[in-house]
């Protein structure tokens, strides 16, 4: 009887066991039934959450734990679904897990795979921009792909060729040489770096600067039309951005269009910069500019009557002056054209030291006039002017003028206050004007001035000299001229002629 005993309890052990088999495989000994939506969970090292639905013919259980691995429950009922939470892989191998999934005695396993995530991180810019010389590039990089495949265009190589790859504390860098450009163009090329196990190919792109080329036609900075209403244009030969821009006188030169652009094989692009000039009555100049990056061209645009007489200017302080305050347009050397705003003006104020007046004449509306002579300035003569009625000259220090002629500008007065002294070689001094009436000189060193002779024949209404130079011997007047309020500072005797 003890023996029957011991059998039956051996062979019921044995069975018992054989129902719970580690095996991975389903195990099912007493017909109950068990089955998932899926066997096996597949995910990239980004990690993430997949639903598992629980078919079971009774309530089920889950086995199971994993530090990376979640699952939303661990037992329920057939037709409950349970999400699995798995954590972003930082490992660079593959994580493994096996759930096991029971009711009664049948298990059925479910398989959680989680690969690392493969990445290649860039150490260098993405988009890398080079100059057209002849130079090298490096490409660096990590990542833990080993089998990285590294591409380029086949129609970049005659000019990018990958020299050398390197490893070096786990940072692989690829060096390229790259040949000059010596085209119009500019070129490029994308170094690719793929894998099946990346999400996709990471891509970085070369750009290589080409010879600049700019040219504008026709090329002179300054171009003259008549007064006319015309439209005027100018071919734009580049491959270069460029920015063209009215400088001055956009009230008349309007309108400006470009053409659509024409590229050859060269990769020059050819356009036509146009400009509508409206019609004027005097001549005006005004400014185009063409900005880019290699040279920017700035034009003259004069509009003038084609028979008006060209203006020849030497003295370059009157021109510069001119061009300044838009009243010339300078041609070649000398010569230029008077605007409208010069035929216009009212003043010249000139800080700067004049040796002349040679070239105010062009400006015949000038009125008023303020300048500073330098030592060499010894006739100031604006007899070619008609409409001056104030000069001033604002000299401190010695001057050396000896003639004063203001023809029949309607100056009535002049006042000359501020010099030191006329110095030597002023022994003679002279005034002609039809309209002056009075004339005050006064030097600041009175016993320093050369003068010794004044002549005022020339001053048919002149009725008040003042001067305080210590020297004046000779005063000249015409037979029957007199002058009733006459001051200076010396015994002196007048002489008719």
């Amino acid at each position: 009887m003890n023996l029957l005993k011991r059998i039956s309890i051996v062979l019921s052990a044995t069975l018992f066991l054989w129902g719970c088999s580690d095996s991975d495989e389903p195990v099912n000994e007493m017909n109950d039934s068990l089955s998932l939506s899926t066997n096996e969970i597949k995910i990239n090292g980004l990690g993430g959450e997949v639903a598992v639905t629980v078919t079971s013919s009774n309530d089920w259980r889950l086995a199971g734990t994993y530090d990376w691995a979640h699952p939303s429950a661990t037992s329920g009922k057939s037709g409950d679904e349970v999400t699995f939470t798995i954590d972003p892989n930082a490992l660079d191998e593959i994580r493994t897990a096996t759930f096991k999934f029971f009711v009664g005695s049948t298990v059925v396993p479910l398989q959680v795979e989680c690969s690392p995530v493969y990445a290649v991180d860039l150490l260098t810019d993405q988009k890398i921009d080079l100059p057209r010389k002849k130079s090298d590039v490096s490409i660096k990089f990590e990542s833990n792909v080993s089998d990285l495949t590294i591409t380029y265009s086949d129609d970049s190589k005659e000019w990018l060729t990958l020299e050398k790859q390197s490893e070096f504390i786990g940072k692989t860098t690829l060096l390229f040489s790259v040949a000059e450009n010596e085209t119009y163009k500019i070129r490029s090329a994308d170094v690719t770096l793929e894998s099946p196990l990346l999400d996709e190919p990471i891509v970085v792109n070369i750009t290589q600067a080409c010879v600049p080329y700019f040219t504008i036609t026709p090329s002179e900075t300054s171009q003259k039309y008549d007064l006319s209403e015309q439209t005027i244009s100018f071919t734009v030969e580049s491959n270069l951005e460029y920015t063209p821009s009215v400088v001055s006188g956009a009230e008349w030169i309007t309108n400006q269009t470009i053409s659509k652009e024409q590229t050859d094989d060269r990769g020059i692009t050819t356009s036509t910069l146009s400009y509508k000039l409206l019609a004027a009555s005097n001549a005006r100049v005004g400014s185009v500019r063409v900005e880019n990056s290699l040279k920017n061209a700035e034009i003259s645009i004069v509009q003038a009557d084609p028979n008006t007489p060209v203006a020849s200017i030497s003295n370059s302080v009157i021109a510069e002056y001119a061009e300044t305050s838009g009243w010339l347009v300078r041609l070649a050397g000398n010569e230029g054209i008077i605007t409208e705003a010069g035929m216009k003006a009212t003043e010249f104020t000139c800080t700067k030291t004049i040796d002349n007046l040679n070239g105010l004449e062009y400006f015949p509306n000038l009125t008023t006039i303020q300048i500073k002579g330098s030592s060499s300035l010894q006739k100031v003569d604006i007899s070619k002017l008609h409409k001056v009625t104030s000069l001033t000259i604002t000299n401190t220090a010695t001057i050396y003028m000896k003639e004063f002629n203001f023809g029949d500008n309607p100056i009535t007065s002049f006042d000359l206050l501020s010099a030191r002294y006329f110095g030597s070689g002023c022994e003679d001094l002279v005034f002609i004007s039809d309209n002056l009436q009075a004339i005050n000189m006064k030097v600041q060193r009175p016993g320093s001035d050369y003068v010794e002779r004044i002549d005022l024949t020339q001053c048919p209404v002149l009725h008040t000299f003042k001067f305080n130079g210590e020297y004046v011997k000779t005063l000249y007047l015409k037979p029957d001229q007199t002058i009733p309020n006459l001051e200076l500072a010396t015994k002196y005797k007048i002489e008719r002629k």
